[in-house]
C-alpha cells in the first residue's frame, strides 16, 4: 500500500545527514513559519475569520511530531491544519484570500487610476460599501511579524507592521509604521521619501522594501519565498534546483517518487536559454517589478531552468526501450503536488529553508491512501515545513492529527461563512472513541451539507413526462 510505503521514505531524512542544526531531532527549527492568518469582508467572510497555526492549550496528544518550535524560545507551531467543509461553505476563500493577499505585496498597482481587488461581502447593506482586512503573522529570522492592511477598490485606508524579537525575556512589540487616513505614524528613519512616494492605491511596504528597507524587506521576502499556495502555475524554481545535482538528494527524491506510485521514475532539470533581450523590453520589465535602479542599457542573454519527470518508455511487446522526459507543467496536478510536497520536504531538510505550503482541494489527483499518507508524513519527525489543507477527503479526519489541527467551515442562511476550530469543542472531544469522520458525517461539528433532491428528482421527472427529457432513474 502506498500509505505503509511512504510512512517509511525519506531514509536522508529520518537520518539527517544532511543537517548541521541538531535541534531538528526534537522539533526546534530556526525557524520560518506561519503564526496566524485573518480575514474580514472577503467574500463570504462578512466578520473577522482567524486560521490559527498555534498548539490549542494544554494539549500535548503528538506534540513531538506534529509541532515546530523556534529554537531559543518556548514559541511553537503546528505543522499542519486541514480545513473541511461543505461545497461553498468558505474552505476556498480562505486559501483564496491569503493567496490574494502574496499577490497584493508582491504585485503593486502600476497607476494612479489601477483599481485594487476588492472582493467584499456583498449580501447585506453595509458590508459592501466597508474595506477587506487580511493580517498575517509569521515568524523570520529570530523575530515575529505582524502585518496588515484593509483597503476599498480605490485606496489602501490602513495599512500597519510591528515586529517582536522572540529571544530575551524584555521584548515587546514595536511598530515599525502604521498607516491612517491621516498619514504614517511613525515614519521609518531614512525613507520619508518612500512614504511621501506611495499612491493611495498602494503598499507602503512594497515602496520600503523597494528602498532597501530591512524589516519590510524581510516581510516581502517571506511572501515571496517562504509562503507557497499550490495553483497551476506554481513556480518550482522557488527551490534551488542545484539540490538535484547532489546523487544523494536525487536518490532520495527519486526514491519519493516510486513510493508515491505515480509511475515516474525521475525528476530533472534542463537549462534553457532566454534569446538576448532589447534595450527597451528590459527596461519596461524592471520598471513592471519595481526597480529603482534600471541596468546598464545592453542586451543580455539569460538562461532558465526547467524541471521535467523522467517516465519509461515501451515498445508494442511491453518491452522497456528508453526513458521519456515530460515537462512537470505537463503533468496532472496530483502529480505536481507530490513534486511540489517532496521538495520542500527535502529542501528545508537538507538546508533548513520552511516553507508554509497552502493547497486548495488537496486531494485532488490523490488516491485515499496518499492522501492520508502524505498527511501523517506531515505530522512527523522528519517534516520541517508548514501545509494547510481545504479538502473533502474525510478520511483525512482520522489520520495523526489533534483538534486543534482540524478547522471547519460552514455557511447561514445569511450566506456568511464561519472557521472554527474542532479544538473549540473542548476536552471532550478527544477522548471518545467514535472516529471523527463518522461524527462529522452525523453532524456533531457542523459544517456538512444538507441536500434535499426530491425535489430535482421530482422536477426532471416532470420534464420527462413532458417530454423534454429521456427515461432518468
Amino acid at each position: 500500500m502506498p500509505i505503509l510505503i511512504v510512512a517509511n521514505t525519506f531514509p536522508l531524512l529520518s537520518e539527517l545527514k544532511f543537517v548541521k542544526l541538531k535541534s531538528l531531532n526534537d522539533g526546534w527549527v530556526g525557524g520560518k513559519m506561519l503564526v496566524s492568518f485573518s480575514l474580514e469582508n472577503y467574500r463570504s467572510y462578512r466578520k473577522k475569520a482567524v486560521l490559527s497555526m498555534e498548539p490549542g492549550e494544554r494539549l500535548r496528544k503528538y506534540a513531538k511530531e506534529n509541532t515546530l518550535g523556534i529554537a531559543g524560545t518556548t514559541e511553537k507551531f503546528l505543522k499542519s491544519v486541514a480545513l473541511f467543509g461543505a461545497n461553498g461553505s468558505g474552505k476556498s476563500t480562505v486559501v483564496k484570500g491569503l493567496e490574494l493577499m502574496r499577490e497584493m505585496v508582491l504585485r503593486p498597482t502600476q497607476d494612479i487610476g489601477q483599481p485594487l481587488p476588492f472582493e467584499p461581502f456583498r449580501l447585506d447593506e453595509v458590508s459592501e460599501r466597508q474595506p477587506t482586512r487580511f493580517e498575517a503573522v509569521f515568524v523570520k529570522a529570530d523575530v515575529k511579524y505582524i502585518y496588515c492592511f484593509a483597503y476599498t477598490e480605490s485606496r489602501v485606508v490602513a495599512e500597519t507592521l510591528q515586529e517582536r524579537r522572540l529571544s530575551g525575556t524584555r521584548s515587546k512589540t514595536k511598530t515599525i509604521f502604521q498607516r491612517t487616513a491621516d498619514g504614517v505614524r511613525p515614519v521609518p528613519k531614512g525613507q520619508g521619501k518612500a512614504v511621501k512616494g506611495t499612491r493611495p492605491n498602494s503598499l507602503l511596504l512594497y515602496s520600503l522594501q523597494a528602498n532597501n528597507f530591512t524589516p519590510a524587506v524581510q516581510v516581502f521576502d517571506w511572501f515571496r519565498n517562504d509562503l507557497i499556495v499550490f495553483d497551476q502555475q506554481v513556480d518550482f524554481t522557488i527551490f534551488d534546483n542545484g539540490l538535484l545535482n547532489d546523487e544523494r538528494v536525487k536518490k532520495e527524491l527519486n526514491n519519493f517518487l516510486r513510493a508515491a506510485d505515480i509511475n515516474i521514475v525521475g525528476l530533472g532539470y534542463r537549462e534553457v536559454a532566454v534569446p538576448k533581450t532589447t534595450t527597451q523590453l528590459l527596461e519596461k520589465f524592471w520598471q513592471l517589478y519595481g526597480a529603482t535602479e534600471i541596468p546598464a542599457k545592453q542586451p543580455i542573454e539569460t538562461s532558465q531552468r526547467f524541471l521535467y519527470t523522467i517516465r519509461k518508455r515501451y515498445d508494442e511487446q511491453g518491452r522497456r526501450i528508453s526513458d521519456a522526459e515530460i515537462p512537470l507543467s505537463a503533468e496532472s496536478t496530483g502529480t505536481q503536488r507530490v513534486v511540489l510536497i517532496a521538495l520542500a520536504m527535502i529542501s528545508s531538510q537538507i538546508q533548513g529553508n520552511q516553507k508554509t505550503v497552502v493547497f486548495d482541494e488537496f486531494e485532488e489527483g490523490l488516491h485515499v491512501e496518499m492522501a492520508v499518507g502524505l498527511l501523517n508524513l506531515f505530522n512527523s519527525v522528519k517534516n520541517q515545513n508548514q501545509f494547510i489543507l481545504a479538502t473533502h477527503q474525510l478520511e483525512l479526519l482520522d489520520a495523526r492529527i489533534r483538534t486543534d489541527q482540524i478547522y471547519f467551515t460552514e455557511k447561514n442562511y445569511r450566506g456568511e461563512s464561519d472557521l472554527y476550530a474542532l479544538f473549540d469543542y473542548g476536552a471532550s472531544v478527544a477522548r471518545s472513541d467514535v472516529a471523527f469522520s463518522k461524527r462529522y458525517i452525523k453532524g456533531q461539528f457542523g459544517a456538512i451539507p444538507v441536500i434535499n433532491l426530491e425535489n430535482f428528482h421530482a422536477d426532471l421527472n416532470q420534464f420527462k413526462d413532458e417530454g423534454n427529457l429521456g427515461e432518468y432513474e
